[in-house]
């Protein structure tokens, strides 16, 4: 059988950016629940933790590279998930928030940017040190931003719903 080049070059992009991502979800799950066991949570939580974490890279890397947003913007976005998630792991499980939330949000901290930081400004590169610096904090912000606006909109636009969902199911 006779294929076209551009169809085979597609598909092995294409091949290639879906086992990439499935590679970094596996590895944001693995993570995750590596940080969990250091975080001491409950043994029976490990996967759920991992689960959040990976769901939360997957977002940050659907936002990042396929709808091009900033790392600023899909990190918002995957902590948007991320406690959206965590709160209702924590509510089908009857455990904390925490315990989801941290373990999971480990994928989204910016720890190599954190790195890089502290490295030019101990070599003295003031300008690329600021720059880091300044996309760091961003990030830092765009975590914590997300987090109190899944805060306050998660109890009033979900658990409403399942409030309401209760009602129909004692009609």
């Amino acid at each position: 059988m006779c294929y076209n080049a551009t169809e085979v070059v597609l598909n092995q992009l294409v091949e290639g950016w879906a086992m990439s991502i499935f590679y970094q979800v596996l590895a944001g799950f693995l993570g995750t629940v590596a940080f969990a066991v250091l975080f001491e949570a409950p043994p029976k939580h490990y996967l759920y933790c991992g689960a959040i974490g990976a769901v939360g890279w997957l977002v940050y890397l659907i936002m990042f590279r396929l709808c091009h947003l900033s790392s600023v913007w899909a990190t918002f976005l995957a902590s948007l998930v991320l406690i959206y998630l965590s709160r209702e792991a924590a509510y089908a499980l009857r455990a904390p928030v925490t315990i989801f939330l941290i373990c999971g949000i480990f994928c989204l901290v910016p720890g190599i940017g954190i790195y890089n930081f502290t490295y030019a400004f101990f070599l003295g590169d003031s300008y690329h040190a600021a720059q880091l610096g300044i996309h760091v904090l961003k990030i830092a912000i765009a975590i914590s931003l997300g987090i109190s606006a899944g805060y306050e909109l998660s109890p009033k636009c979900f658990f409403a719903y399942r409030k309401h969902q209760r009602m129909r199911q004692a009609e």
